[in-house]
């Protein structure tokens, strides 16, 4: 079973040290790393006996413009595994997994990776928590994982390989080691936070927060032509750099893609603005570009000096038209301004951060519904924040529509 279980653990159980008295991370058995069909075929056995799943992922978007998930990691109360999608193409035994309801997902701020793996993978999810917005609901102001382990459980994760490059091969048994960590304390930091919030009473709306999670879109890679407009430092531009600047932007996209390299990996856009701003008309002029490396020289110079000169004289592009905003009236803005005022002082009481306890969009559709005039102005409310804040937001509006 699981052939390179015990290559892992003699590679990694070496580690294995006392820091102030306790067992650190590196202690921890190596998860069952699975390359193959037959490997994943048989995990998955073990992951349909398990009521509970942590679940996380690493990718390479930070790397590759093709961003594709690199490593799946799944715990159960158990044992740690590690899929990688590199070896194993075929991940749809996992599919069932991911969407049987009698099966919780725990993540933590699993936002991104849903929306990964249903892009990579078409999953759909069903039955999931998530501990970063447990967290939120319960007022920690620490919600990065590493803090709420080391909170719950005094152990201190390394946060070396947080921008490693997943889509190389082979893994140190470092990395293996730092991926699993993400998930091998999960099952039971949910644990605690759940009942934390069961205590708090808040346990309903984590849930509809769970489930809104699940319904989270695929992520998809867009490319705005359009979006050079937002560089950093544009709007300072003379109208002439802007051709070139606009040349530039979407020379970069083609390389990145022709590459598969993040797009800032083949030049940041600091960089194409001061191309765009210098128009140099020779490579001894490119050169002295700040930030023109002598790589970027080599590889790009003459593409580079063509692609100057061919936009060169072209006329300033026009900035496209934008769908304007609908204009809130004096008097929605003025109800927002109220439900904004009542949601500072409530998260204050409640020790909360504003946004766990209504979200701007559901403020800015009260404000709308309540403004027109609506008999029910609440109806964008949760069933569990309708309970908990109903009364108090029918009688702040009323009194607001008297005035």
């Amino acid at each position: 079973m699981f052939k390179l279980y015990k290559l892992w653990t003699l590679a990694i159980r070496e580690d294995a040290f006392l820091e102030g008295g306790r067992v650190t991370a590196a202690a921890v058995l190596p998860p069952i790393f699975i390359t193959t069909h037959e490997e994943l075929r048989e995990a998955v056995e073990d992951f349909r006996s398990s009521p509970r799943l942590a679940i996380d992922t690493e990718s390479n978007g930070f790397y590759a413009w093709r961003e594709r998930v690199c490593l799946v990691q799944i715990s159960t109360t158990e044992r740690d595994y590690i899929v990688d999608p590199l070896a194993v193409k075929d991940l749809s035994p996992l599919r069932g997994v991911m969407a049987e309801p009698s099966i919780e997902k725990v993540f933590h701020a699993g936002e991104y990776d849903v929306m990964c793996l249903k892009r990579d993978y078409g999953f759909e999810f069903v039955n999931l928590f998530d501990t970063m917005i447990a967290g939120r609901l319960l007022g920690f102001k620490e919600l990065g994982l590493a803090k709420l382990i080391e909170a719950h459980f005094s152990v201190k994760l390394s946060k070396k390989f947080q921008k490693a490059d997943w889509g190389l091969r082979p893994l140190s048994a470092e990395q293996v080691r730092y991926a699993q960590m993400d998930t091998h304390y999960l099952l039971r930091l949910s644990e605690s936070l759940e009942a934390k919030l069961a205590r708090a009473g808040r346990l309903e709306e984590a849930r509809e927060a769970f489930r809104d999670l699940s319904e989270t879109g695929p992520q998809s890679r867009g490319f705005d032509p359009e979006g050079w407009w937002d560089i950093r430092g544009r709007s300072a531009a003379p109208d002439a750099a802007l051709p070139i600047l606009r040349a530039l932007y979407l020379f970069r996209e083609r390389e990145a893609e022709r590459r598969d390299r993040a797009s800032f990996r083949i030049m940041p856009d600091h960089l194409l603005l001061r191309i765009a701003v210098a128009a140099p008309r020779t490579k001894e002029d490119l050169a002295k570009v700040p930030g023109f490396s002598e790589y970027l020289r080599q590889r790009y110079s003459g593409t580079i000096l063509d692609i100057v000169h061919n936009a060169r004289h072209a006329p300033a592009p026009a900035r496209p038209q934008r769908e304007p905003a609908e204009r809130m009236s004096g008097r929605e803005r003025k109800l927002l301004g109220d439900l904004k005022l009542w949601r500072k002082t409530r998260a204050e009481a409640e020790g909360l951060d504003p946004a766990a306890v209504l979200s701007g969009s559901v403020l800015r559709e009260m404000a709308s519904r309540a403004a027109r005039g609506e008999s029910d102005c609440l109806s964008a409310l949760s069933p569990a924040k309708r309970r908990r804040y109903g009364a108090e937001l029918e009688r702040l509006l009323k009194s607001a529509s008297s005035r």
